[in-house]
């Protein structure tokens, strides 16, 4: 059977499906590893934006809506959890109106991807989520361009779905997510080959970036070196696979933990131990390669002053050090970590698209 001929059955079984009817894909990584995919297409898209999802979630947990009813900020109620991803008013369907093609993976030991010696949210090498979505990018990219060769004859509008050549790609990551997005960039600049240029990233995005966590330390701090990074390292070596708990008093809109809650793909349990030291690991590599990110890629960040969960201070420290032409760093009010789904998302959203409209056209963006 083909990679991507293998579907989940629980969708296959849902008669009537509101998550937009994706096209599903799969592929497996360079370790073996079964990856989902998903891709909401436009006719003639003007832009193909790839989404990556953060810890513990997965990729149409973080980008649609949900079948709920939203009682208060405290509580949410299920509707159909058999048909939970909706794909009405929420992010990916405004992308689409905005004339978008929407990508995302559900990220490996995440969703329905296979994970590291087949356990749940454990990783070998975090970098390795990183080529994970390097490897998705580049099928898109073929994919996309072998498409367009092949309708080159045909003039019907119909047909003409997302097959214009090599148009602008752009990264879009959410907490761990928004950390891997940057990552790509960083791991794309210290390559002597173009693959920047194939792939035409013209823009990225962190929303709520896992940059530096609330909890801890930021990376370069003598705390975070000699202390966190290496009782973590010696716990992960010698109990890798023993699980942390990681769920989070989410004060703020408790019915984000009730969205969690009613998803049958979101882990319930903790990241292993393993996971939790690659997490630290990343944190301290985004950090330290900070001038490998090319300057001619505009970056938008997104983050709330009240995060809970990934600290303000931190980004705004990586921001003010970070040389690229164009950057951008936007500050909510009365948000904390979820800013996909909580009250105000809305606000959010249309900077995002008011973001990528006002992105300079050509071949490099100057500030």
């Amino acid at each position: 059977m083909d990679e991507n001929e293998i579907y989940n059955e629980e969708v296959r079984r849902t008669l009537f499906r509101l998550d937009g009817k994706p096209t599903l894909g799969s592929f497996f990584n360079k370790d073996g590893l079964l990856l989902r995919t998903y891709g909401w297409l436009v006719k003639n898209a003007i832009g193909i934006i790839v989404l990556i999802h953060g810890l513990k979630s997965h990729a149409r947990l973080t980008y649609l809506n949900n079948n709920v009813e939203i009682i208060s900020n405290d509580k949410a109620i299920l509707i159909d959890g058999n048909n939970y991803y909706i794909y009405r008013d929420s992010w990916i369907e405004c992308f689409n109106k905005n004339k978008y093609s929407v990508y995302a993976i559900d990220l490996q030991g995440h969703g329905q991807s296979d994970g590291w010696q087949n356990l749940p949210a454990n990783v070998k090498e975090f970098d390795d989520l990183v080529y994970d979505v390097i490897q998705y990018m580049n099928k898109i990219h073929d994919e996309t361009l072998n498409l367009s060769y092949s309708m080159d004859s045909i003039t019907s509008d119909d047909a003409q779905i997302n097959c214009q050549k090599n148009i602008p790609m752009y990264l879009i990551g959410h907490s761990m997510g928004g950390n891997i997005a940057l990552r790509t960039l960083q791991i794309l600049g210290k390559t002597e080959d173009e693959s920047i240029k194939k792939l035409n990233i013209k823009g990225c995005i962190s929303l709520s970036g896992m940059i530096s966590y609330d909890k801890i330390p930021p990376p370069g701090t003598n705390l975070f070196k000699f202390f966190y990074l290496p009782v973590t390292r010696i716990i992960s070596a010698f109990i890798p696979t023993i699980r942390v708990v990681s769920e989070l008093n989410y004060t703020s809109f408790p019915f984000i933990i009730d969205l969690g809650k009613f998803d049958k793909f979101r882990l319930k349990k903790g990241v292993t131990c393993r996971f939790v030291y690659q997490l630290l690991r990343a944190m301290d590599n985004l950090d330290k390669d900070m001038e490998t990110i090319p300057k001619d890629i505009p970056i938008l960040f997104i983050h709330a002053r009240d995060d809970c969960v990934c600290c303000y201070n931190g980004v705004e420290s990586f921001y003010n050090r970070l040389n690229v032409n164009n950057k951008e760093l936007y500050t909510l009010e009365n948000m904390d970590h979820v800013i996909t789904r909580e009250p105000g998302n809305e606000n959010v959203l249309k900077k995002v698209i008011e973001w990528l409209s006002d992105l300079p056209e050509g071949e490099e963006a100057n500030a």
